[in-house]
Formats: C-alpha cells, structure tokens, sequence
C-alpha cells in the first residue's frame, strides 16, 4: 500500500491523465456538396416510403435546415425544418434524420429504424441538443411533487400585442418520416413555442431570480443556444426561456437578481436547435433541472396554466394540434378554424402581460391652455420627452373624440437629443376640430409596452381645418325668369356645412337680406326673378362647424343673369276657364308653357272607370314649377291640390273617383312672376294600381 506521498502522486497522474486525455471530437458543420448529397438520400427515402407514411402531417413539406458530419465523416446529423401549404416555414425545434456512409452512398435512418438508437447513442452527446440527447445519459431526479397544475402565468411577451403559438404537443408527436418527436413526452409535454417571424421582445412570464443566462451566441447559430433561466422560489420551479437574440439580455440581470412578473428579460431569436426565430418555454421543477452538455438548462416540463389565454383552461394549443393529434389535458380548442388547421390567420394569441416599466412621459408643447391656429394654417408644434427602463421606440400626440384618444400626426421615433422629440402635426387630420380639444401623449417601449395617454391636457383650438371652399359655375339662362345656379364644392378636411348663395341686382350692393341658405348636399339651385331684371351672384361654402369660406375679393360677382320681360304663350291659349280647357285624355302627354305672367292653364279630364288616377306635371326646362288644383266641372268646388316643392320640381297629384265624372284642372306656376316661353312643364293622366307586397318578420 503506497504511503500518503505516493497516494498523493496518483491522485495527482489520475487528474493530468483526465486533463490531459483528448476530448471526443464535436460535430462539424456538413460542406454544401455533403448537405446536397444527404438530401437527396432523404428525398429518395421519402419517397421510397411514400405508399406507407402516415399522413399525420399532410399540409406540411420537409426541408433541410443545417447538416453535421462526425470527425471521421461517417455519420451525419440531419435538421429537419417544416413548410406548411401557405409557404411558412415552422418556427420551432427542426426533426432529426440520422445518416450512415455505406459503399452505395449515404444511408438515411429515422427514428423508428433498428439502428437508430444505437446510432444516436454513437454521437458526442456535448454535440447534440439537450433534447434529443439519449435520456439515460440525464442523472435527473425525476421525481415530481406537483400534483396540480401550476396557475399565475402570463404569455412572455407585452400586453396587447399577438403572437403566433407555433407548437406544443407537436414537439413529442411520432412523425418518423420527418424525424419527430423533436423532443420527448417527458420533457416537452407542456413546452411551448411563440413566434412572429421576427425576433420580438420577451417578458417574464412570471415573477422569479435569475439563475443563470447566456446572450453570448451569434444571432442564427445552430450550435450556440441563448437563454435565461429564472427561478420562483415560493414554487421552486424554474422559468426557461430557449433560443434568444445575441446581446440582448439586459447587463443588470446577473444571477439573483429579482425579476418582476411582465419585466423585459430579452429578445427572441433563432439561437441553437431551432428553425426560425421564436422563443421555447416551458417551466421546470427544481428535481428536474440541470445543465445539459449541450450548454443550457434543460428538465422535464410541468403543467402550467397562462392567466390570459381565454381557452382550455389556460392551455394554448394550435387548430392543427387538436385536430391531427390525441387530447392531452382536455385541451380541444385553438384560436381559429379548425376546418383550415394551418390559416395564417389561427392561431394569434394576444398577451395580458402588463408590463412591470412601461415607459413614461410629458408633452412639453402645447402648453395646457394655449390658443392655437389662428388663422396659422392647420400644423400644430408638438414637443415632448419620454424615458424607458430599456428604450423608447416612438411618441405620438393624441386627441380625446368622443372620449376615446385617437392618435393624431406621425409616429415619432428618432429623438431630437436623448429622450427629446419634437414633431409638427396637422390637427385637420384628426377631424373639424374646434374649441376646447383634450390632448395628451402616447409613448411605446422596446418591450412593447404602450403608455396610452401621458400629460393629458385641454388646449383651445380655433378651427383645425381651412374653410371649405366652392366655385360658382356661369349662370343658365333660358327664355324664362328662372336661372339655374351650379356649382363645385370642396371639402378642405372639416365636411360641409351648406352654403350660402347670395344675389342683388346687378347695379346694386350686396345685402344681408338677399342670402339663400342651401344645404351640404345641394350644387345646383333655381333662381326666379322680376321679369326684365339683371342680377348678380356670388357663392360661398360654409364647413360643418360654421366657419364660411370668405367671399370673392374685391365684392365681386361671380356670374350675372338677364331675365325676359315678356314670353310667347303656347298654342293653348285661351284656356283659362272651363268652357275654354282643352280635354286631357288618360295617357296622354301635353306640353305647355307658363305664359304669360301669371296665367294659368285649363284642361278637362273625363273619367269613365272609378279607381286611382295620378296626375303629373314635370319640369321640362326654364325651371318650370306649377300648383295642380283639381275642380267639379263647373270649377267652382276645389277636390283636390298639390304644388311643386320648389322651382325646376316636379308635381304629383293622386286622386280616386268613385263614379265617372269629369274635372276640371287649373294648372298655374307656382310663384306669380315665374313665367317665359321655355318655362315648360309635361302634363300626363295616369291610371294607376297600388301593390302591397307581404310584411316578412323574423
């Protein structure tokens, strides 16, 4: 038995023969030609195996993501990423093929082959993924002491936004030709993927201190995996967060540093064994948890429930996972159509994480009270500062409508000096602003965190919008003392209100009296004169809040009109009593004229069947306007009247003899001095039969 010294000796040789032994050669990154060969052999065993494969994953195409070689070149790892039928490729852990060189070439294994196992077991375990690394080389106490399902969990990304949930029980499922299960039942049953497709800013799900965490790895390294391990102590359970964006963890997150539910811990990325940019989560029991050789914590997943997601119970699942794969946890719903498992629209769970800093903020421009815009145009000079425990992104101004804040202006990101803004935002854009108007300010973070409405403050706004405007088109004129006015509007931002037509004549001045009110909608209007008459008109528009647009300069007309002072009757005349009327037969059509001043026309109507009768008079041209009045035959009672609404209108008068008579109509214009040889109407007699269609309720 050696003495102390020599047992000293050979503790100290055994050390330097482990320190010194060679460690086991890593896998090394495949050569194109080496990857092209391996997928061609894949591809050929794919389709070798086409007549048997499952269609457990038919909307989903395989392609090559990255491929390994062992030292000697004769073994060769395969990733596996997924396309699904919309052309996206799956952000999540890739399958796994393996591949033996043999004299014939490369020989594709997958996991349900014989030699898989043995060929797995082959490998540097320091070189494979902690979760396809063989489960009995894990010294893992596997002894769980939940019984129940973990609650207080929030999705790890900012309240109100969307992320895509790419997997769950999809990371252990058997689709061998593809090379799944990713990840074992054990470790990945309540294991989760979010994505958007872009690397995105994670919260902490939960509260917890930090254990450990790495943003040392390259952004897209298959070998490198970024990370953050927090650790809840009320529940010794452990909180890990896979596959993080270089260099974005933040530097005061060391070891023991408490983190707060919603605090930003990261970004996103597509670090280690991963396809795409997301972030796998899932929590872990302290007897489970350790540190894989492949460089980050790993352990076996524990039922946990996520306080915002409103189905199953907290559990989040994908339309294509409770469609295609077995119940797990009585989770049968998902966020979209179940008939279409993989439409980009599925799937989009929105986070209640409310962020434990948002960031924060002051207007510093306009001052509270400030009366702006006079008659300085629409723009309005905003300015502001904003700080965040990480970064501000942007600041917006927003305007309370309706009492809701609607943001107003550009979205402002770069800052004029640290955490300064200044911007410029036109309030016309908004809306007709006008009077007092509450403002405030909106602010995001990195994180995406939004404060809504910071400072808020009441300013005076004196009309946001310029006034509408119009143009007034040449007067038609006609053989007739009515002219027909027309015109453009134009709507500056504010919506019209209406008009005002104002008219004098020619050689006179402007009065306030002589204003026709029109309405928003109205562009064209009938103008009845004295006969012999010459008048002026001008325009102008007013905008919904009232403000008018201001009147041609220098008190000018915008176009002028000449009235006849006498007509040409039509070839009726005399008809001005009853024994003169001329017989109006029905169906018949007579065209007359109004003419001369202030003489109506006589027409008389036999009527031989009882039942409705519709007489009709219609502008035909000069703004010709008439009043019906219907009589007995003599002309001395009155049955029935009716009157156009205004000039250039047409009029309608209904009326239902119970036994044939005859009538007699007075057709007369319908202010005296409307008159002229082509202020010409249609007259017609129509039977008429009313038609009552069936009243359907629901």
């Amino acid at each position: 038995m050696p003495g102390r010294r020599g047992l000293k000796l050979l503790i100290l040789f055994c050390c330097l023969i482990c320190l010194t032994a060679p460690a086991e050669p890593p896998l090394l990154p495949a050569p194109e030609a080496t990857k092209n060969e391996l997928w061609s052999a894949f591809s050929q065993r794919l389709q070798g195996d086409a007549a048997i494969r499952p269609l457990a994953f038919d909307l989903f195409a395989p392609e090559l993501d990255t491929a390994f070689l062992t030292a000697d070149g004769k073994t060769a790892v395969l990733w596996l990423a997924l396309r699904d039928d919309y052309g996206r490729r799956l952000a999540t852990e890739p399958g796994l093929a393996l591949a033996r060189q043999n004299p014939d070439g490369w020989q594709i294994l997958l996991p349900t082959d014989p030699q898989w196992q043995m060929t797995l077991d082959s490998l540097p375990p320091h070189s494979l993924p902690a979760e396809i690394q063989p489960l009995a080389g894990n010294s893992v106490n596997e002894e769980i002491i939940i019984n129940a399902p973990l609650t207080g969990y929030y999705l790890p990304y900012a309240a109100g936004t969307a992320k895509w949930m790419e997997g769950s029980i999809s990371h252990f499922q058997s689709i061998p030709e593809l090379g799944y299960p990713s990840c074992s039942e054990v470790y990945c049953r309540y294991a989760y993927d979010f994505t958007d497709y872009t690397p995105f800013p994670l919260l902490a799900s939960k509260e917890g201190y930090v254990l450990a965490s790495r943003d040392s790895c390259t952004d897209g390294s298959p070998t490198c995996t970024n990370y953050i391990v927090l650790h809840n102590r009320t529940e010794d359970t452990y909180q890990i967060y896979l596959h993080l964006a270089h260099g974005t963890i933040p530097d005061k997150l060391t070891p023991g540093t408490f983190v707060q539910r919603g605090q930003y811990i990261g970004d996103s990325d597509d670090t280690g064994y991963s396809t795409s940019q997301h972030v796998h989560f899932m929590v872990v029991h302290k007897n489970t948890l350790y540190f894989s050789n492949s460089g980050y914590y790993w352990g076996r997943s524990i039922d946990i429930r996520f306080a915002d997601v409103p189905i199953n119970n907290g559990i989040p699942r994908n339309c294509y996972e409770v469609t295609r794969f077995p119940i797990y946890d009585g989770a049968t719903e998902c966020l979209g159509n179940k008939l279409d498992p993989r439409n980009p629209a599925n799937d989009w769970y929105v986070s209640g994480n409310v962020g434990a800093f948002p960031p924060s903020g002051s207007l510093t421009r306009p001052a509270a009270g400030a009366t702006l815009l006079t008659g300085t145009g629409t723009v309005m000079d905003v300015s502001a500062t904003a700080s965040d425990d990480v970064r501000v992104t942007a600041v917006r101004l927003v305007v309370r409508i309706n009492d809701q804040w609607v943001e107003a202006g550009q979205k402002v990101s770069t800052p004029v000096q640290t955490g300064q803004y200044d911007w410029d935002v036109d309030l016309c854009s908004v809306g007709p602003l006008n009077g007092d108007v509450e403002i405030a300010l909106r602010v995001w973070d990195h994180e995406g965190n939004v404060a809504a409405a910071l400072n808020p403050r009441t300013i005076h706004v004196d009309h946001a919008c310029p006034p509408s405007s119009s143009q007034l088109k040449p007067a038609e004129v006609f053989d007739s003392t009515a002219v027909r006015l027309s015109w453009d509007g134009f709507d500056n931002g504010a919506g019209f209100g209406g008009f005002d037509l104002q008219w004098r004549p020619e050689s006179g001045a402007w009065q306030d009296g002589g204003i026709i009110r029109l309405p928003a909608y109205q562009r064209s209007v009938w103008f009845v004169g004295e006969p012999g008459q010459s008048y002026a008109f001008r325009l102008r528009a007013v905008d919904i809040n009232g403000q008018p647009e201001n009147w041609p300069a220098g008190d000018a007309a915008e176009t002028t009109a000449a009235l006849p002072l006498s007509c040409q009757a039509d070839e009726y005349e005399p008809d001005d009593s009853p024994s003169q009327a001329r017989l109006l037969s029905t169906g018949e059509t007579v065209i007359g004229n109004l003419c001369p001043q202030n003489n109506g026309d006589g027409f008389r109507i036999t009527i031989d069947q009882p039942g409705n009768y519709l007489l009709s008079a219609l502008s035909q041209s000069g703004g010709a306007a008439v009043r019906l009045r219907l009589f007995d035959e003599n002309g001395l009672n009155e049955l029935a009247t009716a009157q156009a609404p205004a000039a250039g209108e047409n009029t309608f008068l209904r009326f239902e003899p119970t036994a044939p008579a005859t009538y007699y109509l007075k057709v007369e214009p319908l202010q005296p001095n409307l008159f002229g040889s082509q202020a010409v109407y249609r007259l017609n007699l129509w039977p008429v039969q009313d038609t009552f269609l069936p009243l359907i309720s629901r």
